[in-house]
């Protein structure tokens, strides 16, 4: 199982899409940094040193709060259709006859290039935020001092989104199909089947992956999609459990129909 997740991790290495995923992402979090710098006036917006725990912690989970989490799931999407779209998923299965270690070995890579993605985004987010935070007045050790509350759960829903994405491409195994499912799931119909449920039915929908994944970044007050700080949440550990639900859910269901198909 090691040699199968090395060689699906060395896959992601090696391509150029999971890096342009990586570049979207990190533009994501700049804005994110700089969205948290920024404050609305009369006159118009400028910038000022966040000071409340709330503006801090949105500064630290600025990766979450620019929807740069939102590309985890094209990552896992990727891992997977592009063993279909460049045909090479018969050599893949030749190398690993057993389709289930495949599988596993693809969740593994998907999650852990999923929190290299995070990492690689807060370390933005210090290159671009102590400085400039330090530069405006604003307290650094402050800062810091968010990093235990914010940090942990941004590292799960960067990793359980991945799993998500790889999910949905198991289910359609076209490239182009999974990305726009998810992008469009996440961006478009899940706020609109969410405010039409609250609004019109008076149901919060806690077990939307949005929902679940602001769960799991409860530190975070912003940035959820739904636009409600009123929002009805679920707890930590049972966001994160239905966020694992929505990536197995699919993956299980692509297992037993499309991926167990002859693809000679």
């Amino acid at each position: 199982m090691i040699r199968v997740a090395r060689a699906e991790l060395l896959k992601l290495r090696t391509t150029p899409g999971p890096w342009v995923v990586l570049g979207v992402s990190l533009v994501l979090t700049a804005l994110g940094v700089l969205g948290a710098f920024v404050s609305g006036r009369a006159h118009g917006p400028a910038f000022r040193a966040p000071v409340t725990v709330d503006q801090l912690r949105d500064l630290v989970g600025s990766g979450y709060l620019g929807e740069a989490l939102l590309m985890t799931p094209i990552l896992g999407v990727l891992c997977i259709t592009a063993e279909y779209r460049h045909k090479v998923i018969t050599t893949t299965l030749l190398n690993t006859p057993r389709r289930e270690q495949v599988l596993v070995g693809k969740a593994v890579a998907s999650v852990i290039w999923g929190i290299f993605m995070c990492i690689a985004g807060l370390a933005l987010v210090a290159a671009m935020g102590l400085p400039w935070l330090s530069a405006e007045g604003g307290s650094v050790s402050a800062l810091l001092r968010q990093v235990g509350p914010v940090v942990p759960g941004l590292l799960a829903d960067f990793a359980l989104f991945a799993l998500f994405g790889l999910g949905i491409g198991i289910l359609l195994k076209n490239q182009v199909a999974g990305v726009l499912v998810t992008i469009g799931g996440t961006f478009i119909i899940e706020p609109i089947v969410y405010q039409l449920f609250r609004h019109l039915l008076q149901i919060d929908l806690d077990w939307l992956p949005s929902m679940a994944a602001a769960s799991v970044a409860g530190g975070l007050t912003r940035g959820n999609g739904h636009g409600s700080s009123q929002m009805v949440m679920l707890s930590w550990w049972t966001g994160a459990l239905v966020l694992l639900a929505w990536g197995l859910g699919p993956a299980v269901i692509g297992y037993f129909t499309t991926f167990r198909r002859d693809v000679t």
